[in-house]
């Protein structure tokens, strides 16, 4: 359950952050993903597109699971085992969101995360020092979440100048959960329509060139054989649950690389 407060150095001056695990994710099957984190996500993760809530455009995701309510990249221990974590993950528990008096946005932190401590422990780390002043570890989080925010803003702009282009419809996809079970047609994801794309006029070609947009449909396309390695993963994340393995007893090693977890946009 989520519980974002606008951050505040009187409410929580006392608070405090410890390590906590994954398993706020556990349930979530998509996960928004930036143009500028694409590099390391394609590797591990499919991509594709969901509709804004506006309905008016569309929001750029990675994959996690073909069946609602699973997230295969999250061990049933709470473990993330995806290799590369998106930042919007990274970014736990705090998020960037408009105040209720404003339209400016303001560092709100989830309350309710086992990694917030309302009053911090021997093992937290701090929010705000004795003086009321950001501790460093605030001032980085603060900073990423600034970073996110404008990554966030740029791909917005990218995916909507490819659905201008006409180049996002519909996924065709199903899901089973064995082999005997009939496919399950899947609503509401949608991917480049590749064709479309190589028939579009040199000039709107160009400017997807220019700005950026035609990087994000190609990763997009090339992602899309990483939809075999979730059915894969799916099929360990079953296995576990039914044999209570642990996390390290996976080996995961040829579907991921190396983890990413620190609060960096340096890519």
């Amino acid at each position: 359950m989520s519980d974002y407060v606008p951050l505040s150095k009187t409410v929580h001056s006392k608070s405090g952050l410890v390590s906590a695990d994954c398993s706020f994710a556990l349930e979530q099957t998509l996960v928004p993903v930036v143009a500028e984190e694409l590099p390391q996500v394609v590797p591990t993760m499919a991509i594709g597109f969901v509709q804004s809530v506006n309905g008016k455009s569309f929001e750029l995701v990675a994959l996690q699971s073909l069946q609602a309510g699973v997230n295969v990249y999250v061990h049933t221990s709470g473990q993330w085992i995806g290799g590369y974590r998106p930042a919007w993950y990274r970014a736990h528990p705090f998020r960037l969101l408009k105040g209720k008096q404003s339209n400016r946005y303001v560092v709100c932190v989830n309350e309710a995360s086992p990694a917030f401590e309302k009053n911090a422990s021997e093992q937290a780390v701090r929010l705000f020092d004795d003086e009321g002043n950001l501790t460093q570890r605030t001032q980085g989080i603060t900073g990423f979440l600034e970073k996110l925010q404008k990554a966030t803003a740029v791909t917005q702009a990218l995916v909507r100048q490819l659905g201008d282009a006409g180049v996002v419809a519909p996924w065709p996809l199903t899901t089973r959960r064995s082999a005997k079970e009939e496919g399950q047609k899947i609503e509401g994801l949608y991917h480049i329509d590749e064709a479309a794309l190589r028939a579009l006029n040199p000039d709107v070609l160009g400017q997807l060139v220019g700005s950026g947009a035609l990087s994000v449909a190609y990763a997009q396309l090339l992602s899309e054989h990483r939809l075999q390695g979730l059915s894969r993963l799916y099929g360990l994340r079953s296995e576990a649950n039914q044999q209570v393995k642990s996390a390290s007893d996976v080996d995961l090693e040829d579907l991921f690389g190396e983890d990413d977890d620190d609060l960096s946009f340096n890519f």
